[in-house]
Order: C-alpha cells, then structure tokens, then sequence
C-alpha cells in the first residue's frame, strides 16, 4: 500500500517595529518593516518548489503581506480563526 505524505509548513510573518523592540503585537495590525519585507521575499525561490494544496493566512496585514510577498499571494486563504491573541491593554 501506497503511503501518502503530508507535509505541513508554518510561516510566520516578518519583522515588525513592534517585534524589533520586543513587543507583543497582539491584534494591532502593524505593518512589516522593510527588513521584514526584505526576509519574505527570500522565501519565495524556496517555497516556490513546493506544491501548495492549501494556504491559509492570518487577516492582520503582515500575515498577509508576508503571503504575498513569499510568493503564496494567490493561494492564499484568509482565516480569521489565525490572527493573533487579543492581550489586552
């Protein structure tokens, strides 16, 4: 018999200022900093050799722009069941 594999990749998104320092974004919809955009952009030769039967993305923007930017844009599922934890204040 015939075994079927799956595999199964986890991304997550680039740098934020927010990250940078320290911080925990939470639900705040920071954006990437350009060396966060910088590092995605390094995935998508690799990612690109893989054939992606499902994405899925976080709505906030730099889960969604990390996607885009690795070259998984189109493929892209947004999920609201993947943004982050709201802390609180």
């Amino acid at each position: 018999m015939a075994r079927n594999e799956q595999r199964v990749y986890l991304l997550r998104h680039g740098e934020t200022e927010w990250s940078l320092n320290g911080q925990h974004t939470g639900v705040t919809d920071i954006p990437l900093t350009e060396n966060g955009r910088s590092a995605a952009r390094l995935l998508k030769p690799i990612l690109a050799k893989v054939a992606f039967t499902m994405v899925l993305s976080s709505p906030l923007q730099r889960a969604r722009d990390t996607c885009e930017l690795a070259g998984l844009g189109q493929l892209a599922n947004v999920d609201s069941d993947l943004i982050e934890w709201n802390y609180g204040e």
